[in-house]
């Protein structure tokens, strides 16, 4: 489903490289991944911040950040 709104190849992949769990107001998760093409080479980065809704156990918002080399 990310993968729907990167500018992105279909031989590229997505690494994880961490996860943020911020304790706040809005229980935010922060996730990034790099972007690796079919050869090794490192194209990029995606972010998405994700957060909880506090009265409600589903997500209210999401913002995703791709940034290319």
């Amino acid at each position: 489903m990310l993968r729907d709104y990167l500018k992105i190849y279909e031989s590229d992949r997505l690494v994880e490289q961490s996860l943020l769990r911020l304790h706040n107001r809005g229980q935010e998760d922060v996730t990034e991944w790099h972007i690796v093409g079919a050869n090794g080479e490192h194209k990029g980065s995606v972010v998405l911040f994700d957060k909880l809704s506090n009265r409600r156990s589903y997500r209210v918002s999401y913002r995703i950040t791709q940034t290319d080399l």
